[in-house]
């Protein structure tokens, strides 16, 4: 997805004036990262005198070069992307029933010049450039004429008593000229329509899909403010002007003439489920699924449910016959949808996602099985998903519904585990990219929680490089509410997500992933790993080289021997024979969830290793064991030592690509940690989305990068301050011989 970021430190004056009121006093407002649509990084001001936003860079719109928007947009188009109602709802403003000529600037596909036709208001004439006003007039039976209006020879003389424009003056450079060329198309009576986006949306606070449909980098130019607009009209010889701002769009009215009564907001949506109902028998089985599916959701959403049963029979009619779209067996088209790597609207159209989920309350309606209902929801989600990846700034219904699937699936799941919706307690998960299958790949299965609706860059960069070595890597991330909104901008869109309630801690996360994935016994390995480490980056393939080479069946990266010897399980592997093995089997299938951390320790996490051992009888290895560490000393001298804080620098020496979060961030033992940062850069690591990452909240605390990382309730005297220094420099003494050592070895290796 396209990343936007507002707020700057740079408050120089662009050099370029405001398109709107042609000034130059404006602010820094925004920056979006380049994307499919626009190839370089855009960087957007906010007039001072006007309040338009607007590019200032260079060439700001070359979205229409992509081969795929040219060849394909038409197709999400017809399907869901043209909000028809939002087209019709400035028309059925005017109280007056307008009939008479219309022409339509900057038509599109041809929506409004058919409905006004279709509808007996009058002639109507598109004008249209981009490849789908063609495929547009051919598929509607139109008049759509292909050129700008200076040079549309076929009706220089005409005058028409409507002329409509429908998001397309924040596609041009000079609106004023703009403006000024369509309006001696009007008669002198005639009424000027326009709708655009409204900058008031572009706030850090807004909608992030609504903002980037807003800004449509690679498309548009600016974004106007009502005043801006009002001010344009009548600078432009307009003595009544009336402009609406719904909060994400402006609608305006411009006539030299007095303006007849206008009404806000949509209330014809009879008129315009009849025009749906006539769009439905469009030969175009893309043109007929597009209307039978706005229809359908739009009735259901009105309460109008006869009028929604008459669409959702026609929908399942088109999908099947003309898209080969069948509901009682959605999986073929589910298989399509997480192949692509393209938006393909022409395979999986465009609204997939969201006729899956009012299918799925359709169905509802009437009676059907709560899982049959489940099938189509969770379908509806995964394609949902899919299309935001692929398309974000396409993808605002999408983008809307998935939050609306995701609390639907949730009710659900209670209901089939019949348990009444206010318990917590079930294994609930949702998928929202299926994992790829895993015969004979290295899959990790990454457990990890989040608090807010993402999760932290040190976890993504940590999930991305893993990717980046030839992992799959399927995140299993607990949520307080899983069906809540979730940016996943700084994931790999090849990451497989699966959401669950978060109970159980990893264990939980791992078991239930497990679990939830038909062929995981059929994988090369599969890795479990947990968002309790910080990454570093530069030691991760020879790590993982290391990891490569071992042939025991089991493999962690360091143990412990607090309590009885177990691995540390943060990161762990699992070889194919493990996986096969029927009694780790049983043991993932029964394991219960347990919600006392310290009763997940004990049971699993420390029991563990002896399990693997003992009970399944599998090999297993300790890539930095401890008798390693402390050579020649009894194991009683190292008991009570959790190496991954007390010599975490010299794990890190000796290539292990990890460091304990918990250490940087409480530094509960109070060992060494002055030269962290230092550790991180020298091998690849961001020392900023470490900080990030502590800083998010937990349990109600906020850490601070100064604050004092040591145990506060504890007050030693000056005999014991004395011993604790002692203490401390023997440490240090005991890291500089253990890393000697270890240079000695390897020398004699070589």
């Amino acid at each position: 997805m396209v990343k936007v970021h507002f707020g700057t430190t740079d408050t120089t004056t662009a050099a370029k004036p405001c398109p709107m009121c042609a000034k130059s006093d404006s602010s820094p407002l925004l920056q979006v990262e380049s994307g499919s649509y626009n190839q370089k990084d855009l960087h957007m001001n906010l007039c001072q005198q006007c309040g338009t936003a607007y590019f200032t860079d260079d060439d700001p719109v070359d979205g229409y070069d992509t081969q795929d928007f040219a060849q394909d947009y038409w197709y999400n188009y017809v399907q869901n992307g043209a909000g028809i109602s939002a087209m019709l709802e400035p028309i059925f403003a005017l109280k007056s029933n307008p009939t008479g000529s219309l022409l339509d600037i900057g038509c599109g596909f041809g929506y409004v010049p058919h409905f006004w036709q279709t509808m007996g208001r009058g002639d109507a004439i598109g004008l249209e450039m981009s490849a789908y006003g063609r495929i547009g007039a051919e598929k509607l039976g139109i008049t759509v004429v292909p050129e700008y209006y200076a040079n549309a020879e076929a009706i220089k003389d005409r005058r028409f008593d409507y002329v409509y424009s429908s998001e397309v003056i924040e596609h041009v450079e000079d609106p004023f000229e703009f403006i000024k060329e369509i309006s001696t198309a009007l008669s002198d009576d005639g009424i000027l329509i326009l709708t655009t986006p409204s900058a008031t949306i572009l706030t850090p606070t807004s909608n992030k899909h609504v903002v980037l449909a807003t800004l449509s980098p690679g498309f548009h130019y600016f974004v106007s403010s009502k005043s801006a607009l009002s001010d344009l009209l009548t600078q432009s010889g307009f003595d009544h002007v009336k402009v609406h701002d719904c909060g994400h769009r402006l609608f305006a009215w411009a006539s030299r003439k007095a303006l007849p009564d206008i009404e806000i907001g949509f209330s014809a949506w009879d008129l315009y489920l009849d025009y749906l109902k006539i769009l439905s028998d469009n030969a175009d089985h893309h043109v007929a699924s597009g209307a039978v599916y706005r229809g359908m959701k739009d009735s259901y959403n009105l309460g109008k449910f006869d009028r929604a049963d008459w669409f959702y029979e026609c929908f399942k009619k088109v999908a099947k016959e003309g898209l080969d779209l069948d509901l009682a067996d959605i999986k073929p088209a589910l298989d399509l949808s997480r192949n692509r790597k393209q938006l393909d609207n022409h395979l999986v159209p465009s609204w997939m996602g969201c006729a899956l989920l009012y299918a799925g309350l359709i169905e509802g309606r009437h009676g059907h099985s709560v899982l049959n209902r489940l099938r189509l929801i969770s379908g509806s989600i995964e394609v949902m998903q899919k299309e935001i990846d692929l398309g974000a700034q396409f993808a605002g219904e999408p983008a809307f519904f998935i939050e609306v699937a995701k609390q639907e699936h949730q009710k659900l799941s209670y209901l089939d585990s019949e348990i009444g919706g206010d318990k917590t307690d079930i294994d609930y998960t949702i998928t929202l990219r299926q994992p790829r299958p895993m015969k004979g790949r290295d899959v990790c299965i990454f457990a990890a929680y989040t608090s807010s609706d993402r999760i932290s860059d040190a976890t993504a960069n940590y999930i991305n490089e893993l990717q980046n070595n030839k992992i799959d890597v399927i995140l299993c991330l607990a949520m307080d509410n899983p069906a809540q909104a979730l940016d996943l901008g700084n994931i790999n869109g090849d990451t497989a997500i699966i959401l669950r309630k978060n109970i159980g801690y990893d264990f939980g996360s791992w078991t239930s992933c497990l679990k939830h994935l038909a062929d995981w016994q059929e994988a090369n390995r599969v890795l479990l790993v947990n968002d309790s480490m910080f990454l570093l980056p530069d030691l991760l393939p020879t790590f993982l080289k290391k990891c490569g080479e071992c042939t025991e069946d089991f493999i962690a990266a360091t143990e412990s021997y607090v309590r009885q010897h177990h691995a540390q399980t943060y990161f762990m592997i699992l070889q194919n024979k493990a996986l096969q093995s029927i009694a780790f089997r049983k043991f993932i299938e029964n394991l219960p969830f347990l919600s006392n951390k310290s009763d997940v320790i004990q049971n699993y996490e420390i029991s563990l290793l002896s399990s693997i051992k003992n009970e399944f009888n599998l090999s297993t290895r300790i890539l930095f064991p401890m008798n390693d560490l402390f050579c020649n000393m009894p194991q009683e001298t190292y008991a009570g030592v959790n190496v991954s804080h007390s010599y975490w620098d010299h794990l890190v020496s000796q290539g292990l690509p990890f460091i304990k979060v918990e250490l940087i961030r409480d530094n509960p033992l109070n060992v060494g940690i002055l030269n962290w940062k230092s550790v991180f850069l020298a091998n690849g690591g961001s020392v900023s989305s470490a900080i990030d990452h502590m800083s998010i909240p937990r349990d109600g605390k906020v850490w601070t990068e100064n604050q004092p990382r040591s145990h506060t309730n504890i007050d030693l005297d000056s005999s014991k301050k004395n011993r604790s220094e002692f203490l401390t420099i023997l440490k240090q003494l005991n890291r500089v011989r253990l890393n000697a050592r270890a240079r000695r070895r390897d020398r004699a290796k070589k």
